[in-house]
């Protein structure tokens, strides 16, 4: 385990709030268009912590520890007949159960066609469920049908294949057509229509596919397409994009275009980018516990990768158990693979330093509310913020329960990635946020 040092300072980070040193960068306005995007999360599935374990694993080609597959399985099974055993009646969504995946409608062709997509930072390619899909792969998924659109052409010896960590596969073939994100429009898009599909997707009938919104040097395509990155400069009011993410709620958005500055508090502070391996990667510099004075310092700069397309939060494992060790009745289950904490307890924030080599800082605080995530028994629940575990050679991957504690502004032109305050809603009883219900952490 990499060692790291610790020293006292005088006051304790603020809570929810961000201290930063740098500027933001200026945008200069030009011809182009700005758009917003809802999102919605899934609410018509349980959480299940393993599950979402697994799927990043998978996702980042990591290893997968025995044992954890037949758990997800077992998990399914369960849930299929549960769900089996309500045909005929009516079975409400919890709102604790949402947040798992957040999907935003997405038009693709003329006339165009309707589908809910994941917005996937951790990704570049654009692919989607079709008429192509081998129909042991499709499960309740809307299809898009490129037959029935008039702007849709077959890249001729064009296909793309996306081998994960359990050496299952998506693979298909490459189209050029239309994609619109409300008033917003790219011609000769490519448009990824996959023949296979993976069961960790499969899995997911409300999601109809990716956009990749990571770097285009890790597309899949063979020979390499475009990725949507190439075309959004050039195309919107301002080379920028933004997340905002609510707990419990549909009632974020993804922003294109433009920062719509009634979403945050404060200024939005920025740190480097480094997009050596095609992700938004930022260096994770150290880390304090809500309630202490203590902070924690790397003694190198953890890499982590932002990613909309991951909702768990994994800090590096040193920080993590570092954390634990301050949540009573915490402990780490070999059943479950991950760390559980008592249901109705009150975890401390998780306080996290971004940084970069020209000296800029990004401060924020994580609620501990957040990390009371999915039951596991009737008393524990696992954790919102896990490990990928000490012997990875990935650090982190900072997902949607991070994204939810903040404003966040990926700025593409200038390869950095801000963040910045917002007002907080931290009741994990509450399906969709209600006027009034949130304040600052």
């Amino acid at each position: 385990m990499a060692s790291f040092t610790r020293f006292f300072v005088a006051l304790a980070f603020c809570v929810s709030l961000f201290t930063v040193v740098t500027s933001s960068p200026a945008f200069g306005a030009k011809a182009g268009k700005t758009v917003s995007l809802p999102v919605a999360h899934n609410a018509d599935l349980p959480r299940h912590g393993p599950t979402d374990y697994l799927r990043t694993l998978k996702k980042y080609k990591l290893k997968i520890p025995d044992g954890l597959q037949e758990v997800v399985d077992a998990h399914k099974a369960t849930h299929r007949k549960a769900v089996d055993a309500e045909i005929g009646g009516s079975a409400p969504a919890s709102s604790r159960d949402g947040d798992l995946l957040w999907i935003t409608p997405v038009s693709i062709g003329e006339p165009p066609q309707e589908l809910f997509l994941d917005l996937d930072t951790g990704s570049s390619d654009t692919w989607l469920f079709s008429t192509d899909t081998d129909k042991k792969g499709v499960a309740g998924q809307t299809l898009w049908d490129p037959s029935k659109s008039s702007t849709a052409h077959l890249v001729q010896n064009c296909s793309w294949s996306i081998i994960y960590g359990d050496f299952s596969t998506s693979e298909g073939i490459c189209y050029r057509d239309t994609i619109s994100f409300g008033n917003l429009s790219i011609a000769n898009m490519t448009i990824e229509s996959a023949t296979e599909v993976s069961s960790m997707f499969t899995d997911s009938a409300y999601m109809s596919g990716l956009v990749g919104l990571a770097w285009p040097s890790i597309i899949q395509t063979v020979p390499p397409q475009k990725g949507l990155l190439d075309f959004l400069p050039q195309t919107l009011s301002q080379p920028v994009f933004t997340v905002d993410l609510r707990h419990n709620s549909s009632d974020g958005t993804f922003n294109f275009g433009y920062i719509d500055d009634s979403l945050h508090g404060d200024q939005v502070e920025y740190v480097d980018v480094d997009t050596t391996d095609g992700f938004w990667t930022v260096s994770h510099k150290g880390f304090s516990i809500g309630g202490s004075e203590i902070k924690y310092e790397f003694n190198e700069a953890r890499e982590v990768i932002i990613d909309t397309g991951s909702t768990l939060f994994f800090a590096p494992d040193e920080a993590v158990s570092t954390y634990f060790d301050s949540v009573p009745g915490a402990n780490y289950s070999y059943r479950d693979y991950g760390w559980v904490i008592p249901c109705n307890s009150t975890p401390p924030d998780f306080i996290y330093e971004l940084g970069d080599a020209a000296g800029n800082t990004v401060t924020g605080s994580i609620p501990g509310a957040y990390f009371v995530y999915a039951h596991t028994s009737n008393e524990l629940c696992y954790a919102g913020i896990q490990s990928l575990g000490s012997f990875s050679e990935m650090q982190g991957i900072f997902g949607d329960i991070f994204l939810k504690s903040g404003f966040a502004v990926f700025d593409i032109a200038n390869r950095k990635f801000g963040m910045a305050p917002k007002l907080l809603n931290t009741n994990n009883n509450k399906r969709e946020k209600k006027a009034g219900d949130e304040g600052r952490s």
